[in-house]
C-alpha cells in the first residue's frame, strides 16, 4: 500500500516568494545586528545571533526547493524547515554549494574533485542529503528510515544530525546543567575567530540563496545541478515509499 504523503497545499507562487524574502531578510538582519557585538569578547552572543542567521537562510533554501518543485511541500517537509537539525544539515549543502577558492590553482583543484567525482556527491554532502530525507522526513511520516541496511554516513554530519551544532549554539547562551543538576558547560569560551568564521559562512550562503532564488541568471554550476538532481530523486522515492 502507498503511504499517504501528508501532503499540505502548498502556497502560491506568490506567498513562497514573500516567504523566502522574508527568511533572506530577517537573515540579512541578524548579520546586521552581529555587528553591534563584533568586538565583543568572548564572542558567544555574536555567534547564536549568526548561527540563528544561518538557519533562516537554510530555510529560505527549502523554501525555494519547494517553489521550483524539487521537492513536494508536505507536513513533514514543513516539520523540517522549523527544526534546527535538519537546517543545520541544510547548511552543509549550502557549504558545498559556495565553490570558495581565491587562487587559481584552488579553482582548478575544485574542477579536477568534481570531475573525479562524477555524478556522485562527497560523503559528507550526501549524508547530509541522505539524513534530511530518510532519517528526517521519510522517518516522521513513516515511523521508520527507509534503509533495509544501516547506511555509512560521515560521522561528523551523523552528529549535526544528532544535534552537536545546536548544543554549540545552546552553550554559546544557556548554562548547560547535567541529570544531577551541576554544571555542564557555561557561556564565554566562544573565540572571535569562531565568530568570524560563522559570520562569512552565513553570508555566502545567504547571497546564494538570494541569487538563486531572485537573480536574473539564477545559480549555474555543476554541484548545484547535481544536488537538486540528489534532492528530487531521493524526496522522491520518499514520496514513493510504502509505510
Amino acid at each position: 500500500m502507498v503511504a499517504s504523503l501528508m501532503t499540505t497545499s502548498t502556497a502560491s507562487q506568490v506567498e513562497l516568494n514573500r516567504a523566502i524574502r522574508a527568511s533572506i531578510d530577517n537573515c540579512d538582519r541578524l548579520i546586521e545586528e552581529s555587528y553591534d557585538l563584533e568586538f565583543r569578547e568572548p564572542a558567544d552572543t555574536r555567534l547564536f545571533l549568526l548561527m540563528i542567521a544561518q538557519e533562516e537562510a537554510a530555510k529560505a533554501f527549502l523554501l525555494y526547493l519547494v517553489r521550483e518543485e524539487i521537492i513536494t511541500m508536505s507536513r513533514e517537509v514543513g516539520r523540517a524547515m522549523n527544526d534546527h537539525a535538519c537546517k543545520q544539515l541544510v547548511g552543509i549543502l549550502l557549504d558545498y554549494l559556495v565553490a570558495k577558492w581565491e587562487t587559481i590553482a584552488e579553482l582548478d583543484e575544485q574542477i579536477r574533485y568534481d570531475l573525479e567525482l562524477g555524478d556522485l556527491l562527497p560523503q559528507d554532502v550526501g549524508s547530509a542529503l541522505e539524513i534530511l530525507a530518510l532519517e528526517k522526513v521519510h522517518a516522521w511520516r513513516s515511523g521508520a528510515p527507509i534503509w533495509v541496511e544501516d547506511p555509512n554516513y560521515d560521522r561528523m554530519v551523523l552528529k549535526v544530525s544528532k544535534g552537536a551544532i545546536d548544543r554549540r549554539k545552546q552553550d554559546a547562551l544557556y548554562v548547560r546543567l547535567s541529570k544531577t543538576g551541576a554544571i555542564a558547560s557555561v557561556p564565554g569560551k566562544i573565540k572571535p575567530e569562531e565568530a568570524n568564521l560563522a559570520f562569512d559562512s552565513v553570508n555566502e550562503h545567504i547571497r546564494f540563496v538570494d541569487c538563486a532564488a531572485f537573480g536574473d541568471q539564477g545559480q549555474t554550476s555543476i554541484r548545484f545541478e547535481k544536488v537538486l538532481q540528489a534532492l528530487q530523486v531521493v524526496f522522491g522515492s520518499c514520496d514513493k515509499a510504502p509505510t
